[in-house]
């Protein structure tokens, strides 16, 4: 390691100094907001060195003994996990201030995952990938319980009991991956034939990731996290986590499955897991009573839309580019959800599904903002969530996976029940709804530019198509 590879990581680097920081100095505050304001700058000067990077500086070159690389697909994922944290902390510091009781703690636990989701993109060493996951997931543990709801320890045991049995799954797979390859550098792997070795280890590999992304069958943390996490930890989890996870598929299956072997078996697995999580998520979510619970299937559902772009992508390389519009503009969606959500949550302090009802004809404007974010989820035209899904289903198809592409279209149509159910329930239902006058501005303000994120994306999805296919290409 020589001193000038700190250069490429100054970007996390700022993150850990202010994780630390913020420990420190809270002995000295009385004005708790003055946390959320540091970790802000931090977060936003983070982002200004990512910008820097991208326009100043080469890519394309490994650091840490090549453990590590530095490349414009790194900084376009680490810039969106910065800036997706920066909003959920500024939207929730009225939550942040009311309701968790360590406030440092809390706000260092976060940014020590974004660490781990920083370098979880950035590694291409396994071992590195290993670390880094494990940083990402073990704060997740203590952020879940800082909830005050009675589910909220159940929740945190449930995900530290699966986190930890997902991560033996992992390096199960990393035996047979060394065992069959010689390597655990991603870069000097090189598959000239399959054997019953090596797609046990990728399998396995890919199952140790699944649990971290609500992929199903590896799902069963995911309602009853959702249910008993704090909003910003949910939040937290359907965003951040998921670009992570899934931008370390992306880099992984790119590089292992650019050489030329028999890739069927492989296919028909991950397209198989791809049907189960989709039909899973959606049936799941057909009968639940609680909206957290709702969006905790729904998200299992979209990991099933996110793996078809995944398997496209095994055949060719460009399909990659549609996979990770799918993946940010479900982020997204998302957020415009998330905190539309928390502002009607402040207003009838409950998550139920019926708490919806009757919510438009008091509170239109939250209700149009939470509808879009609905709408983008269901892949109506003009919005993320449908030129997503358009682009993710066509790639599919030209790389000669109708049948699955169908399937997906089908989910979508099974899932347009649960979602048109609550829009009916605000828009159609004259339930009263009671007036309330502090239910958080900050949700409302950073809703309406989520939400205008998310109509951008539907009616000039070329603005980040072309960033994303430049990515790819140096890939």
């Amino acid at each position: 390691m020589i001193f000038s590879d700190l250069n490429f990581i100054i970007s996390p680097l700022i993150l850990i100094f202010l994780a630390l920081t913020i420990l420190i100095i809270d002995f000295y505050l009385k004005n708790k907001i003055l946390l959320i304001y540091l970790s802000s700058l931090g977060l936003a000067v983070s982002s200004a060195v990512l910008v820097y990077q991208w326009i100043f500086m080469e890519t394309g070159q490994y650091v840490f003994f090549e453990t590590l690389i530095f490349d414009k697909f790194y900084i376009l994922f680490a810039l969106t996990l910065n800036l997706v944290s920066l909003v959920i902390i500024l939207a929730f510091s009225d939550y942040i201030l009311r309701k968790i009781n360590f406030i440092s703690e809390f706000l260092s636990l976060l940014l020590l995952s974004l660490i781990g989701s920083t370098f979880v993109i950035m590694s291409v060493d396994f071992i590195t990938i290993y670390l880094s996951l494990e940083l990402a997931s073990l704060p997740i543990i203590a952020l879940i319980a800082f909830g005050r709801g009675k589910f909220s320890l159940e929740a945190s045991f449930k995900y530290l009991i699966l986190a930890s049995f997902s991560t033996g799954i992992f390096l199960f797979g990393l035996v047979y991956l060394y065992g069959s390859t010689g390597s655990l550098e991603l870069m000097n792997i090189q598959i000239s034939t399959i054997s019953p070795s090596l797609i046990i280890g990728l399998v396995f590999l890919f199952i140790g990731i699944a649990f971290k992304l609500s992929i199903a069958p590896w799902h069963m943390w995911t309602p009853d996290t959702y249910q008993g996490s704090p909003m910003p930890i949910v939040t937290y989890l359907s965003t951040v986590s998921k670009i992570a996870g899934f931008a370390l598929i992306i880099r992984i299956f790119m590089h292992l499955f650019s050489y030329e072997f028999d890739k069927n078996n492989i296919i028909i697995f991950l397209s198989i897991i791809s049907v189960i999580s989709m039909t899973i998520g959606n049936f799941g979510a057909l009968i639940q009573k609680d909206l957290k619970r709702l969006l905790a299937y729904s998200t299992i559902a979209h990991a099933g839309y996110m793996l078809i772009g995944v398997v496209a992508l095994i055949s060719t390389s460009t399909a990659a580019s549609t996979t990770i519009f799918y993946i940010l503009g479900y982020a997204m969606s998302n957020l415009t959800i998330f905190f539309s959500f928390q502002y009607m949550i402040n207003i009838s302090s409950s998550t139920s599904i019926d708490s919806l009802k009757g919510m438009f004809h008091q509170y239109p404007l939250v209700s149009i903002i939470f509808s879009l974010g609905i709408l983008s989820l269901l892949g109506i035209p003009a919005t993320a969530g449908f030129m997503g899904k358009v682009l993710v289903f066509g790639s599919a198809i030209n790389n000669g996976l109708m049948w699955l592409a169908i399937i997906g279209v089908i989910n979508s149509f099974v899932s347009a029940y649960y979602y048109l159910g609550l829009l009916r329930n605000m828009f159609i239902s004259t339930d009263e709804v009671k007036k309330s006058d502090n239910n958080g501005i900050s949700y409302l303000f950073f809703s309406l530019i989520t939400s205008a994120g998310v109509l951008t994306l539907g009616i000039f999805p070329g603005i980040l198509l072309s960033v994303v296919d430049e990515v790819i290409s140096k890939l």
